[in-house]
């Protein structure tokens, strides 16, 4: 086999990999004229084989990096004779902005992008409130700090850009991309849809709104309309929503550690997909909502509340509705609306798919960031990392 000459990215986590996440081994898996590398804090038991084809660096595999790790998170001390794959790299890619901070010690003289994917972006409450030592300190003094220095950032939406500019990130240090979907793997189904079946795909925190969201469903179902409401997610709200749904609704299933080819086989017997993110008084929102993307690209249109990015993944009016942030009778109506206007639902679920290849396709996506990344080796060999 001949060598792969491409110039390498690594990408840094902080485990490898969460399924709310699978959106880093996806984009990863696009790049056609970069070649990726994963180091990880840690990687999960057992990997999903959607999330595996490159090489993945685990750091608690190594004792040498397990060192050098603990002198990067307590005293920012780099140590990059430890760390052979942040050696090789020609460009590091940080997702999530705790991970950019924690790692920028590590990756100096390399060009550093880190991607802020929502709560590294909006949280405005007290550091004191979140875990972990270095979270506390990323919003203690790191996020400002980054703002103030060199790197590069990327935002997942105009809402989250328009966040990082509020913080005083420089407007020419961020791109604003989507990450996109891959279109090969999420694409409409030719079997029917099971009658009433909504789905939602999130974590069980507050800001998902999954308590918003039953009582939307219970609305549809005490006017007469048969649902039955599947969620998938894991998290620590998980026993009180589902103790909810069951009180609430009269067909209700949790599913966890789903692969993403069985929440494929899911969605594609979907109605409908159901959205429920609000803001938090600490400013929490919804960046922007891929798993709407994924729910349209199999032709299953999506209800939402039009919280944070989460219209810039939906084409209001034709291939879903958004209800004023916690409305719950407007999303019930919309709910509603759709599981029983045949015709409707027809023309949302044909242009669903065709909208998310026309605008997020991964590949073309990943192109586009893959420019990117030629701007910022550029920059960065003129010297211009720190100005």
């Amino acid at each position: 086999m001949a060598p792969d000459d491409r110039q390498k990215v690594l990408y840094y986590v902080e485990r490898y990999l969460p399924p709310s996440q699978a959106f880093v081994a996806q984009q990863a898996r696009a790049l056609a004229r970069y070649q990726p590398a994963i180091l990880a804090g840690s990687t999960m038991a057992s990997l999903d084989r959607d999330l595996i084809g490159f090489p993945v660096h685990d750091i608690r595999a190594s004792p040498a990096m397990r060192a050098g790790e603990f002198a990067l998170k307590t005293v920012r001390l780099p140590a990059p004779a430890l760390f052979p794959a942040v050696r090789q790299a020609d460009l590091v890619h940080a997702h999530f902005g705790k991970n950019g901070y924690v790692i920028g010690p590590l990756a100096a003289g390399k060009p550093l992008v880190t991607t802020f994917h929502g709560f590294d972006a909006t949280f405005a409450g007290k550091a004191a409130d979140v875990d972990g030592f270095n979270q506390v300190r990323f919003f203690a003094k790191g996020r400002e700090q980054m703002a103030r220095g060199g790197g590069w950032q990327i935002a997942v939406s105009d809402f989250i850009q328009d966040r990082l500019l509020a913080l005083g990130f420089p407007q020419s240090r961020i791109f604003r991309h989507y990450i996109g979907v891959d279109t090969s793997l999420f694409s409409a189904p030719t079997k029917p849809r099971r009658k009433g079946l909504v789905v939602s795909v999130a974590r069980f925190v507050e800001y998902k709104g999954h308590k918003l969201m039953i009582e939307a469903l219970e609305r549809v179902a005490k006017a007469g309309t048969p649902v039955e409401f599947i969620m998938i997610g894991e998290g620590p709200l998980r026993d009180e929503i589902e103790a909810l749904a069951r009180r609430s609704l009269p067909k209700v299933e949790i599913r966890e550690k789903q692969t993403q080819a069985q929440i494929r086989d899911l969605l594609s017997e979907a109605e409908l997909y159901l959205h429920g993110a609000v803001t938090l008084a600490n400013g929490h929102a919804e960046a922007f909502g891929i798993a709407n993307l994924e729910a349209q690209a199999m032709g299953a249109p999506v209800v939402a509340f039009r919280s944070g990015g989460v219209g810039e993944a939906v084409e209001e009016g034709a291939t879903g509705f958004l209800a004023a942030e916690r409305d719950v009778a407007a999303m019930a109506d919309h709910i509603g609306r759709l599981l029983n206007d045949q015709p409707l639902w027809n023309a949302f679920s044909e242009r669903a798919p065709r909208m998310v290849a026309e605008r997020f396709d991964i590949r073309r996506q990943t192109a586009l960031l893959e420019d990117y990344y030629d701007s910022v080796l550029d920059a960065h060999k003129k010297g211009e990392a720190r100005r």
